[in-house]
């Protein structure tokens, strides 16, 4: 981002380069006409691809300051962000800055400038378009260019490492991390989050929480977090209609509690037919790892998609968000260990569930073997995993009498 007006100017007369793109904007009636959505994202794309750069709203291609209107920069302000947040995968966080610069004819223009920083992972426009900055313009990656770029960022990116930029330190539980780290911690308490990656400096310096923290520790994760929720639901019979739904129920909150309060709806709504033999027609050790590991290991990046846990009267459907990572496979995991969260993983592995008084994650690699063997044992037929997209579906049994 360039820092002063001078900076600006100086920019405008030596024209576009690796590092600054001239737009000029012309409005319509209903908004921006004209750079159209899909070509601004591009640019934000290549931009991010490579080291970074800024591109100058109101400044045509010569670098002549045509401005924007008066009255209607917060207008082209939002387009903007639209434009970055819906035309761009994944979205790309501006820094925004508005600047009044001198014409050419003597008067002031507005001029809208907005910093992309350089990408911590790979981005693309909605389109399916991959560019790369170079120079003055951006161009297409052949595949041997986006596969070093894929290998160049993609490991350095984790998701619940990232900081929540719209979530702040207040909206941490603060009753709940002393109970995690104790009422009089040797360092203090900020040195201590940023520490642990609870919380996470962004790019002005502000502490943020983490997505893992937020998770784990925030009042309420998902304001900022709108996916992180499980819905549950309960039929009557074997299918999924609404003329079965006995009961449904959205589970909010902490990841920790949100893991007892879905075990605990299994517990109520699978006993309804066994309320005489008080016999449970489930394992409930096998449902509260198969609901530890959805919670654990989904893909949170996904923004709309929640966990989905259905019950019928002979089985229970548990949906976890995100595809499996290249290198494994369904019949491989039993047999492999891979962790999407680490961070996530490392919380819950040292918090103890309200319910069994054990911290959610005893063991690594095991859950899913666990699932499968104990879960036949008890009902006599092998829970299965399917793979549905960017969804993942367990299939658990209920034992019959």
């Amino acid at each position: 981002m360039f820092d002063t007006p001078d900076e600006i100017l100086r920019q405008c007369r030596a024209g576009e380069d690796s590092r600054a793109e001239f737009k000029e904007v012309r409005l319509g009636k209903r908004g921006v006409v004209s750079p159209n959505s899909d070509d601004l994202a591009g640019e934000l794309v290549a931009f991010a691809n490579a080291e970074g750069g800024t591109v100058m709203l109101g400044v045509d291609d010569s670098g002549e300051i045509q401005g924007l209107p008066e009255g209607r920069v917060s207008e082209v302000e939002t387009w903007l962000v639209n434009v970055a947040s819906n035309n761009c995968i994944p979205p790309i966080r501006l820094r925004l800055r508005s600047e009044i610069l001198r014409g050419a004819t003597g008067e002031d223009r507005h001029v809208l400038l907005a910093g992309v920083p350089r990408g911590i992972h790979v981005h693309r426009t909605t389109r399916g378009r991959y560019y790369l900055r170079i120079g003055s313009t951006k161009r297409d990656l052949d595949p041997p260019e986006l596969a070093r770029l894929f290998q160049d960022r993609g490991r350095g990116y984790v998701f619940d490492e990232q900081a929540v930029f719209a979530a702040g330190v207040s909206e941490l539980d603060w009753n709940r991390l002393e109970t995690f780290f104790g009422r009089a911690p040797k360092i203090p308490w900020l040195d201590l989050l940023r520490n642990t990656q609870v919380v996470l400096r962004d790019e002005e310096g502000t502490d943020r929480p983490s997505v893992a923290g937020l998770l784990t520790f925030g009042k309420q994760p998902t304001e900022h977090l709108r996916s992180a929720w499980i819905e549950t639901a309960s039929y009557r019979g074997t299918r999924l209609s609404s003329d079965e739904l006995v009961h449904e129920e959205r589970i909010k909150g902490k990841a920790p509690d949100q893991i007892d309060a879905a075990v605990a709806f299994v517990m109520r709504f699978a006993a309804r037919d066994n309320e005489r033999s008080g016999d449970s027609p489930y394992d409930l050790d096998v449902v509260d790892e198969a609901i530890v590991n959805a919670v654990a290991h989904r893909d949170y990046s996904i923004d709309g998609s929640k966990i989905r846990l259905f019950l019928f009267a002979d089985r229970l459907e548990l949906y976890s968000p995100g595809k499996l990572p290249n290198t494994l496979t369904l019949e491989a995991m039993p047999y492999r260990v891979f962790t999407r969260n680490q961070l996530l993983v490392n919380f819950l592995s040292h918090i103890h569930s309200k319910r069994t008084g054990r911290v959610f994650l005893e063991s690594r690699g095991e859950g899913v073997r666990k699932i499968l063997e104990a879960g036949e044992a008890h009902s006599g037929r092998r829970p299965r995993y399917e793979l549905f997209g960017e969804e993942l579906r367990l299939t658990v049994w209920a034992r019959t009498r």
